[in-house]
């Protein structure tokens, strides 16, 4: 319910700001939805995290290179009448993304995942990536049909 919640948010905040959005099979492998442009020349895959209330950290796999959605938006506070939203490119995913030290695991480094920490998505956190917040224009100006 919470993944659903916040994947029509992001669709409906998208197309706020003038894209189309198509909606993937749910649970698909890869994008949740796709940002589509009115001249249709303008295609953004992008993966969405919800969470009902306070953030979780994000986990990435044991290969987050094989991780290609180029576009992310994690969504904090699902479930309330004001969802919190972080526009994110896989670069920076990528660029903050820690691998669990196995100091509680206690796993070799080979079967230690990788993590996208939830204080940078969390408001108000020490690490709040401020300008991926509610940062839908990240996304360029959707063409419209000219």
């Amino acid at each position: 319910m919470t993944g659903n919640a916040g994947v029509h948010h992001v669709a409906r905040e998208l197309s706020r700001h003038g894209w189309n959005v198509m909606l993937t099979v749910h649970n698909a492998r890869g994008a949740d939805l796709y940002a589509v442009s009115q001249c249709e020349r303008i295609v953004h895959p992008i993966q969405v995290k919800a969470h009902s209330a306070r953030p979780n950290d994000v986990r990435l796999g044991l290969q987050p290179e094989a991780i290609v959605t180029p576009w992310w938006v994690l969504v904090a506070d699902a479930l309330s009448r004001s969802p919190t939203c972080y526009l994110l490119s896989l670069d920076e995913i990528r660029q903050h993304m820690v691998r669990d030290p196995g100091t509680r695991s206690g796993k070799p480094e080979a079967q230690r995942a990788f993590w996208f920490d939830r204080r940078f998505y969390t408001p108000a956190s020490d690490r709040e990536l401020l300008d991926a917040r509610e940062a839908w224009t990240r996304l360029g100006v959707p063409r419209t049909l000219t």
